[in-house]
């Protein structure tokens, strides 16, 4: 199924909105809607070093039913990816030290924590 404008307005939206609920506002963010592939609703990279986000709606979702739901779903679900990219960076670096590593784990439980209230 071919996703429109108004499904990427929303995904745009959706991810705005979890992104000031989860307090990520230290990246910049951009959004694009293209074909990124079979079997992928949307991806999201970034640029560690630039504090820089790309999230990717794709223009084919191999989806049926109600979209906006679904839409609302994947905005989220690229969002968390953003929640642990400091994470996944600290897991990957040489530098690694466990304290590091538990000041990151209760950044996350806070941000957590702070949108659950």
């Amino acid at each position: 199924m071919k996703t429109t404008k108004a499904d990427r307005d929303l995904f745009v939206k959706e991810c705005k909105r979890w992104i000031d609920k989860l307090s990520l506002n230290d990246w910049e963010y951009s959004f694009e809607h293209e074909y990124i592939g079979e079997n992928l609703s949307a991806t999201t990279t970034s640029d560690f070093k630039a504090k820089m986000i790309v999230f990717r709606l794709n223009k084919e979702i191999d989806k049926t039913g109600k979209m906006s739901s679904y839409i609302k779903s994947i905005a989220l679900h690229e969002v968390l990816h953003v929640l642990l990219e400091n994470l996944y960076h600290m897991a990957k670096s040489r530098d690694f030290r466990e304290i590091n590593y538990l000041a990151e784990e209760h950044a996350i439980i806070n941000r957590l924590q702070k949108a659950m209230e």
